[in-house]
Formats: C-alpha cells, sequence, structure tokens
C-alpha cells in the first residue's frame, strides 16, 4: 500500500512523516511533496491508495488537485488537512472523496488514529477486492468446467437438439451450433517426437498448446475450444476456412514451443446431431496425423479417399500376384494402402500397434503366395520381426517391409520354376481358347485365376510378347479363318460363334488382320 502527503510548510510535512514512520503502518511507499502539481506526477504514476493534502497550496490548490485526481477515476482514501474551520471547504472535500477533515495544528496522536483507520480500510477493501476476484475467478472455472463437460458429452454421443440443450448452447454463447456448419478440431502431440520428457512436462506442453490455440481462436470467431476425454483439445468452430485456422495453430506452437502438434479435421457437418460423428472423424484424421510425420495436418476427407474399399483377402492375393510377377509398384502401392487402413484400426494407437498388424499382414501374404507357387516360402527372419518393434515412425516401418517384400520378389524370383510364369499365362490361355466364344475380359480371365487384371496383363505380355486383347483377337480370327473354310455358316452367323455382336466390327477386324474381307477369303479372291 503507498501513501502520498502534500504540504508546503517543511515542519509539517516532516511531522507528518514522522508520525506515519512511528505508526509501524506496512507502507509499500511513502510519498512527501511540497506542491500540487509534484504531486499529480507521483500519483498518476503510482496511484497511492491514501492521500493526506494540505488546501493551500502553491499555485493549485488541495482541492483542485484532487478535482484532477477524480479524472482519474481509481478511488484513493483522501484525508485532508486545513487551518480554516470553514463548512463550505469541508463540504466541497467531501464531495471530492475526502472521507476526513483535520483541522491545524494537527495532534499528532489524532493523525496517527485517522491515519490508522484509513490504513485498515483500505486493507479491508483490498481483501474484499481479492476474494471478489477469486470468487469471479473460481465461477469462471466452474463454468467452463461445465461448459467441458457439456461438450464432451455430445462429442461422446448423438444429442438431439431437445430445449434444454438449446438452453445450454445459450448460456455458453453457443447457439450458433444450432444453424451454422461447423468442423471439429482435434489437437495434440506426438509422444514419440518429445521421448524422455515425463508425464508432467507433457501435460505442461499440452496445456501451453491449448492456451495458444485459445489465443488464435479469438481471430476465428465462433469458436469453442475444450479439453478432450483424452486429455488433448478438441475446437469446434463454424469459421469457413478451418485449414487456416490448423495452419495458424500448427505455425505458433512450433514457433513458440518448439513442438510440432499433430492436427486432425473432420468434415463439414450441418446438422447438430452430428456432433459426435465429426468428433469421431477428426480423432481418426488425428491418429493419420500422429502417426504420419510427413501429414501433421490430417483432414477426414482426404484420408476416406485415399481408402481403396477392396476386400482385404483379395489385396492378399494381389499383392502375392505382384510379388510372384515382380511388380514392385503394385507391391509398393498396396502397401502403402494397408498401412493407411490399419492406421485408422480402433485397436491401433502407437506405431508398435501397426507392427503387429502389418505383421499379421506379411504373414497372410506369405501364405498366399506359397499357395499359389507350389513351394515353400520360408523366408521370414525373425530379425524383421525384431526390427519392426523398433521403427520408431510409420515411414521407417514403410522402409522396412518395402525392402522385405523386394527380397522377397527376388527370393521367389531365384528359386521358382522356370516354367511358373509359362504355366500360368498357359492356363490363361487354355481359358481363352476354351471360350473365346463368350462375352471374356482380362477381368473375367483374371477372376478365374485369383491374380489381378494389371498383373495378369503385365506378366501376359511378357511371357507372350502381345498384350490380353491382342492375342484374343488372334484366336478369334484364327477360328473364323477355319469356319470360313470349313462350314456353310453365314457371316453374321461365324462373327457371333466367335464373340462378336456386330458384324460390321468384326468385318473390320478381319481385314484389318488378314488383308480381306471375311467374304474374300470364303471364295480365295
Amino acid at each position: 500500500m503507498k501513501i502520498i502527503v502534500v504540504e508546503d510548510e517543511v515542519d509539517i510535512l516532516r511531522g507528518i512523516q514522522e508520525v506515519i514512520d512511528h505508526s509501524q503502518l506496512p507502507f509499500e511507499q511513502v510519498f512527501a511533496v511540497h506542491t500540487a502539481e509534484e504531486a499529480l506526477e507521483l500519483i498518476e504514476q503510482y496511484r497511492p491508495e491514501i492521500i493526506l493534502t494540505d488546501i493551500l497550496l502553491p499555485e493549485m490548490t488541495g482541492l483542485d488537485m484532487l478535482e484532477s485526481v477524480k479524472a482519474l477515476a481509481y478511488g484513493p482514501k483522501v484525508i485532508v488537512i486545513s487551518s480554516y474551520n470553514n463548512f463550505i471547504y469541508a463540504q466541497r472535500s467531501i464531495q471530492l472523496g475526502a472521507i476526513d477533515y483535520i483541522l491545524k495544528p494537527i495532534h499528532k496522536e489524532e493523525l496517527a488514529e485517522k491515519i490508522g483507520v484509513v490504513y485498515d480500510m483500505v486493507q479491508r477493501e483490498l481483501i474484499s477486492q481479492d476474494q471478489i476476484k477469486n470468487q469471479i475467478a473460481y465461477a469462471r472455472l466452474g463454468t467452463e468446467a461445465l461448459q467441458e463437460k457439456f461438450v464432451q458429452g455430445l462429442c461422446m454421443q448423438k444429442t438431439a437438439l431437445q430445449e434444454h440443450i438449446h438452453h445450454r448452447l445459450q448460456v455458453w454463447g453457443m447457439q450458433w451450433l444450432e444453424t451454422d456448419s461447423y468442423v471439429l478440431i482435434s489437437l495434440s502431440i506426438n509422444r514419440e517426437d518429445v521421448r524422455g520428457k515425463q508425464d508432467k512436462d507433457m501435460n505442461l506442453d499440452l496445456f501451453a498448446i491449448g492456451n495458444i490455440a485459445d489465443e488464435i481462436l479469438k481471430s476465428y470467431q465462433p469458436s469453442v475450444i475444450i479439453r478432450s476425454i483424452h486429455h488433448d483439445w478438441v475446437i469446434l468452430t463454424a469459421w469457413e476456412q478451418e485449414l487456416s485456422i490448423a495452419q495458424d495453430i500448427h505455425e505458433r506452437v512450433l514457433k513458440y514451443q518448439k513442438i510440432i502438434p499433430a492436427i486432425g479435421i473432420s468434415e463439414r457437418q450441418h446438422s447438430f446431431q452430428a456432433i459426435s460423428e465429426a468428433y469421431e472423424q477428426s480423432r481418426k484424421a488425428l491418429k493419420v496425423a500422429l502417426m504420419n510425420s510427413n501429414q501433421r495436418i490430417a483432414s477426414y476427407a482426404d484420408i476416406i479417399d485415399r481408402i481403396d474399399h477392396e476386400d482385404i483377402g483379395l489385396v492378399r492375393q494381389w499383392v502375392a500376384e505382384a510379388v510372384l510377377g515382380g511388380d514392385a509398384e503394385v507391391v509398393s502401392l498396396w502397401l502403402e494402402e494397408m498401412i493407411h487402413r490399419f492406421i485408422l484400426d480402433r485397436d491401433v494407437s502407437k506405431t508398435g500397434d501397426l507392427s503387429i498388424k502389418c505383421f499379421e499382414w506379411i504373414l497372410e501374404v506369405h501364405s498366399c503366395l506359397a499357395e499359389k507357387v507350389d513351394m515353400e516360402i520360408s523366408h521370414f527372419p525373425l530379425e524383421l520381426w525384431e526390427k519392426a518393434e523398433r521403427c520408431p515412425t510409420v515411414d521407417d516401418l514403410k522402409r522396412l517391409l518395402r525392402d522385405h517384400l523386394s527380397e522377397l520378389m527376388k527370393l521367389v524370383a531365384d528359386q521358382q520354376h522356370p516354367s511358373l510364369p509359362n504355366f500360368m499365362i498357359d492356363k490363361a490361355k487354355r481359358i481363352i481358347d476354351g471360350k473365346y466364344g463368350e462375352a471374356i475380359t482380362l477381368q473375367s480371365v483374371a477372376d478365374e485365376l485369383s491374380i489381378h487384371p494389371v498383373s495378369l496383363s503385365k506378366l501376359f505380355k511378357k511371357e507372350t510378347g502381345q498384350n490380353f486383347l491382342d492375342y484374343l483377337t488372334e484366336i478369334r480370327i484364327e477360328q473364323a479363318k477355319r469356319m470360313l473354310r470349313d462350314t456353310n455358316l453365314k457371316i453374321y452367323e461365324i462373327a457371333e460363334k466367335i464373340g462378336y455382336q456386330e458384324i460390321q466390327y468384326f468385318g473390320k477386324l478381319f481385314k484389318k488382320r488378314t488383308n480381306m474381307t471375311p467374304k474374300e477369303f470364303r471364295y480365295g479372291r
């Protein structure tokens, strides 16, 4: 607490200072000046809680000074000293905020008592103000806790917009959720990025990130941020450029905390009841961001677009066929997609969980491959699993598995019987020879062989020197030539028997292959 004494008479000023010193009141600072002008400068700078001033001062009076102090609007306690027993002075002093009026000559005991009374009054007010501030703070914390619990409930289960929900949204200024479209953004940090830190330090980091995000959201309203049940952060926002929010948070957290945050963004929702669905989407996107060092801001729309919804059993067979055919591009493509799919599994929360999923899938690929090549595929060293367990990031795991499948392709190429690819193509040829008159396609033949059509196409070209369609056309034209020579079937009947429904199309193909029309070929022209 601070006090200022304004008195132009030196002896009286010194006497008042002595009274204050002997009172043993714990003032933080005691200012003593001779003029109102000096006093105003100090009052404006330090805002002392108690002002003790004479009325008659050089140039500016004490009452005029109090008029100027009143304009500062900070409410000090004022004791006025005067040698005039004049009601008008006393009345104006009270109007200007004085709580006591002392006549000269001053008695030290009386002055000490009055200063002590005012000191106690200010002290009680300060304590009361602190209590009110604490009560407001506790009330705000309680309100925030209730709001957090309410929003967590909306995130965890689908909630209809009933009347009591409507009232709560109004209380917390969240009624925009009833009318505006919105997204959910989940925000966290990767524990592997801050390896070595204790839990309390990580909690401090998360707390700091939440504060940064809260400050940023003031520029992106309407928005609200709460703690999730996973102890990280969830943002609900109607701001239309949600990616701008994510990028702003990412940049500021990196700048001020030296931490790379992971951020997952839901699809934009247009229904209040969809909050729980949006929350689930943002958590899935967050998981991708947490486990992928190259994609720390992930959108649910993007990760869903990337997923191929093919049956996982078919994918295993296609990968096995790609390994068999030495197609590294197809192997790499499906490996990438399967890892992406595994990341979104509910039971995968860290790289170790993902390693187990991938290990089991590689074993299944081995099993499919062993069935196809009629040989034992035992090239799966225990070291692979041990290395997978030690992979710190998803990228490291991808590289490890990609390298393993490449080694597997080399092993199959070195150990398999030379006639194996020919066997596969021979089987494809037999299917074509038996069904050339039907609506046969690359896909239908691939399905019969349990092989991906892309792999079959590449293998067919590699082993025969021509693509699938050229071979099919060649077989059909040869059969047409035989029927034109040896039967009396009409030309359109022959076209239908070899798989062509349009006689004009058949005629063009026949002439392109033989340099004759079917009729010219039949009559030897």
